[in-house]
């Protein structure tokens, strides 16, 4: 299952990055880097093994943290909430990083203690919920972005690209859970 797990990270961090690269024209450096973050996390992960999770981790978190920080002033600035697709694929964005960098964190304490056990099964549990909320709020993003138009249908490509390669980072960490 690593082995698929992994693969399908791997096109879903391509894939977004190629959304991402596709959609310049009103993107920030900010996207450029962020997906160019998620696309290294990634490789490393599935093939070199460069930098340890625990470094992939903290590199996610600040970037989703600095993803979130614009979201703000976004909203800020149109006074919309997350009602508009703009502020709703901002914020799934963000969270999106945020949520790989706890599954890098886990990768990193899969090695608990025996004596742990029961704190890690459930911290194993409210990452699975907020894997299963983060897939529900990406497939209504996804939705909502079809029905947009033909405008949208490039960052409905890219939720969906998010959604399912987080789904495949948390799939690893998730099953010992459940077991």
């Amino acid at each position: 299952m690593g082995e698929l797990a992994h693969g399908t990270m791997l096109i879903g961090a391509l894939a977004g990055t190629a959304c991402t690269m596709a959609g310049l024209r009103g993107r920030h450096a900010l996207d450029l880097a962020a997906a160019a973050v998620m696309l290294a996390a990634m490789v490393d992960m599935a093939f070199i093994g460069f930098l340890p999770a625990l470094v992939w981790a903290v590199l996610l978190l600040t970037t989703g943290l600095a993803l979130g920080a614009r979201l703000r002033r976004f909203r800020a600035a149109d006074g919309r909430g997350i009602r508009d697709h703009r502020s709703s694929r901002e914020l799934h964005r963000a969270l999106a990083f945020i949520v790989g960098a706890w599954a890098f964190a886990g990768a990193t304490a899969s090695g608990v203690a025996a004596s742990a056990h029961d704190h890690a099964a459930a911290a194993g549990l409210a990452f699975g919920a907020a894997v299963v909320a983060m897939t529900v709020f990406g497939g209504w993003l996804v939705v909502g972005l079809l029905r947009g138009g033909r405008g949208s249908r490039l960052h409905a490509a890219e939720a969906a690209s998010t959604t399912v390669m987080l789904a495949a980072m948390a799939l690893p960490s998730l099953v010992p859970a459940l077991g």
